[in-house]
């Protein structure tokens, strides 16, 4: 992640936001809707100091967010740090009881309201009009995600808003089921958590409350190796390979 972390720093020289986070880049490892609204994400990028990201239980709609819901009564929830945020950072909100980020603070006041009849927690930047989705979960409803070109009309469900998707674990449903946690691997690349996270088998679920000691704490998340040097990496077995055929037919 020190290589993106770089990338970012060139960027701002730039003038380019070094902030931005892409889909896939945080993902929603716990929620209760039962008891106190809360729930907990994950970082699986280094997620710059002074980046803000946004929250909220309303659905979407087709092409825009559900109206009377959560962003019309205050929201978004935000969250932001004045330091880096290391990739594998678990963050959890305490919900409606003391309303605080684990680590971090934002908007704390505009507190999710989770639906124990179903609802959804999306993690987006940019504004509620034009928002950039980074993740998405759904949950408490078996048949939550409505699939196009048939419109959610219920703050129940939702569609699946653009730049999101199941198949590339950026959208998840966890099943019918009030209170969940994620209990699965914990070491990965990016991609491979995200897999694992969009896996109803490596959850626990049920319809009372988890507490939160029961939810992971923090995850390890592997570098990918860049093509370049993975491609020296393999010429370099490849000579000393040819060497030792060499020296063995002398």
């Amino acid at each position: 992640m020190i290589r993106k972390t770089a990338l970012a720093l060139l960027l701002a020289a730039a003038g380019v936001n070094a902030h931005a986070l892409t889909a896939g880049d945080v993902a929603i490892i716990a929620y209760n809707s039962d008891g106190a609204d809360d729930f907990a994400w994950v970082a699986l990028t280094d997620i710059a100091a002074n980046t803000t990201i946004n929250f909220t239980d309303s659905s979407w709609q087709g092409s825009a967010f559900r109206s009377t819901e959560h962003l019309d009564t205050g929201g978004p929830l935000t969250w932001t740090n004045t330091t880096t945020l290391s990739a594998g950072s678990v963050v959890s909100f305490s919900g409606n009881v003391s309303k605080s980020w684990s680590v971090g603070s934002g908007n704390t006041s505009a507190a999710l309201g989770l639906s124990t009849s179903g609802d959804q927690i999306f993690a987006f930047q940019g504004s509620n009009a034009a928002p950039n989705f980074l993740y998405g979960l759904q949950f408490a409803h078996a048949n939550g995600l409505i699939a196009s070109p048939t419109v959610s009309s219920s703050t129940n469900t939702t569609n699946v808003p653009a730049g999101l998707s199941e198949a590339a674990g950026t959208m998840f449903n966890v099943g019918d089921f009030d209170d969940g946690y994620y209990s699965g691997i914990t070491t990965g690349t990016q991609v491979q958590l995200l897999t694992a996270i969009a896996n109803q088998a490596n959850w626990t679920r049920s319809n009372d409350a988890y507490g939160q000691s029961s939810w992971v704490s923090s995850m390890s998340v592997t570098a990918v190796p860049e093509p370049r040097n993975y491609a020296m990496f393999l010429a370099g077995l490849g000579l000393m390979g040819l060497i030792a055929r060499r020296q063995s037919s002398r």
